[in-house]
């Protein structure tokens, strides 16, 4: 005992000496902080104008920085801007100024420009954006995109070279949060350069928010993002460098964390279960503003039949999905709106919704469906990401349909998420699953999945009812019961006709050495590692 105390003394004092003599050569240059973590999704795009899936808008909260931003807790803070704004004329005209002295990462000048040629380029009916909903608030966005206006009166205008201003064709409550999260500046003249390759690559890729982008293509599985030197707040970031590594499976990614390759990891699946009894402390859960549901083609003969797509509905039991196929803290959808978004008359927005699983109902449609088809034996391609998550959700959705609907069998097609998102542009697929987070506080954004006017329609279904009581809640001004109540109808109607299909409400899972702190996984936006210490 004694021989092992000295040892472990002799040990204590070579340790405090290292340290003396490294504090003594390094004093002048310590060590740049590194942080290593694991992410799910790959980055497909870093073109703002484009970026639409998870894993290229987690990107951008780190290399893009708006005219607001969030803290670290997700609320709306100046960003660019100098301050936060009072919009007038109705709570129509947003002007804002930006701070002096803002950079992009080669050292030129973001000006009040680069956010108005973002915009335009955005909306313009040329570009094709999947994004282009995103400011169907501006004004004349519709008289650009359905009746061939000039893209120059879209509701935004350099005044000058620091100043914005934005003109919105009426109200919305939710419009700080617009400008947050997906307002983002372009730099014109390396879009000019590059063409379609802006963003496409870590070379032709332009930052002006925390960190820059490196050692990254389309097809990457490993990049880093480096802090941006040019960035205002440079100096108060801890780290210099964020390694990323794509890891799909949720297993990998926890053995990596628990054998320290990774500070930080992004998991998901039944891994979750053991490690609640042998690593409670690094596990990091709560609720996402992020539902999975599925799309379908709604000009296929098959997926285009309202009573087929009522019959998957009804044999799906959403609570055995959640709790023993993905068993990740994920819970059932009761409608496409996440739970805990807003609440209507003091209720949550989805009190009274509910998805049910019903075997006579499935059945019972399925032969309506079998009728209007002309056809008893039916086949259903579901398209779905190759990751850890979508992997158990297809599997447990082939058996659920199947041992439910014996006349239904169901392919499963994996593939790489930017080939299911490249089938979903192109139509060609029968059906797929899919998620998509909000990126601020109200339920429009998912209501506009099933909307026939909406940026990320794939199915292209449409249906007169929706639409109205769409365009009716996008006339309302105030994010109040009225607006809420228009928006329950929407979900109501969409669980019966099932424009999409609602699965399940994400769970936000991670692992984080105790060591790190201040990141966070907000409801509502991505984790910003410029706040992680």
């Amino acid at each position: 005992m004694k021989r092992k105390t000295m040892i472990g003394v002799g040990v204590a004092v070579l340790l405090i000496g290292g340290y003396v003599l490294s504090q003594q050569r390094g004093a002048e240059k310590a060590a740049p902080a590194t942080l290593k973590v694991t992410v799910q999704n790959p980055i497909t795009t870093l073109d703002p104008n484009f970026a639409d899936d998870i894993g290229s808008n987690l990107a951008e909260v780190q290399t893009l920085e708006g005219l607001y931003t969030t803290d670290e807790k997700g609320h709306v803070v100046a960003g660019m801007a100098e301050k936060i704004v009072q919009p007038t004329n109705n709570h129509t005209v947003y002007t804002l100024t930006l701070k002096k002295a803002q950079k992009w990462s080669d050292g030129s000048s973001v000006t009040a420009q680069d956010f108005v040629a973002s915009a335009k380029r955005q909306v313009d009916p040329a570009s094709k954006s999947t994004r282009a909903n995103h400011f169907k608030d501006l004004a004349n966005y519709d008289a650009i995109r359905k009746q061939g206006a000039s893209i120059d009166t879209l509701g935004i205008q350099a005044v000058n070279d620091c100043t914005v201003k934005i003109t919105l064709s009426h109200p919305v409550p939710y419009f700080n949060f617009i400008l947050a999260n997906q307002l983002y500046p372009i730099n014109p003249a390396k879009v000019k350069a590059y063409g379609h390759k802006y963003g496409q690559t870590a070379a032709t890729t332009l930052s002006n928010g925390p960190y820059m982008i490196k050692k990254w293509n389309q097809s990457a599985t490993t990049w880093q993002y480096e802090k941006n030197p040019y960035y205002a707040q440079a100096k108060q970031i801890h780290y210099q460098t964020i390694k990323t590594t794509l890891v799909t499976d949720a297993t990998l990614a926890s053995k990596q964390f628990l054998s320290g390759k990774v500070d930080e990891a992004e998991i998901s699946g039944g891994i979750l279960t053991n490690l609640k009894q042998s690593h409670p402390d690094a596990i990091k859960s709560g609720q996402k503003g992020r539902m999975a549901f599925i799309v379908w083609n709604a000009q296929d003969k098959v997926t285009g039949n309202t009573n087929f797509k009522r019959a998957i509905s009804y044999a799906i039991d959403r609570r055995v999905l959640a709790e023993q196929a993905l068993a990740d803290g994920s819970t059932p959808a009761q409608s496409i709106v996440p739970s805990g978004e807003v609440k209507v008359h003091g209720k949550d927005f989805n009190a009274g919704l509910a998805l049910p699983f019903d075997q006579a109902k499935a059945r019972a449609y399925l032969k309506q469906a079998q009728v209007e088809i002309g056809e008893k034996k039916l086949t259903l391609t579901l398209n779905t990401a190759d990751t850890d998550a979508y992997r158990a959700l297809g599997v447990y959705l082939k058996q659920s349909i199947e041992s439910t609907l014996p006349d239904v069998t169901v392919n499963l097609n994996r593939m790489p998420l930017n080939a299911e998102i490249s089938a979903f542009n192109n139509r060609n697929f029968q059906a797929g699953t899919l998620s998509w987070s909000t990126d601020y506080n109200d339920p429009i954004d998912f209501l506009d999945a099933a909307y026939s006017d909406g940026a990320i329609n794939f199915t292209k279904w449409q249906n007169g009812q929706y639409d109205a009581l769409m365009k009716q809640i996008n006339q309302q001004p105030e994010a109040n019961d009225t607006r809420y109540q228009l928006e329950q109808q929407a979900a109501r109607l969409n669980n019966d006709l099932n424009g999409v299909t609602p699965l399940y409400q994400v769970a936000n899972v991670h692992l984080q050495k105790k060591q790190l702190h201040n990141l966070n996984y907000p409801v509502i936006g991505y984790q910003n590692y410029q706040y992680a210490k």
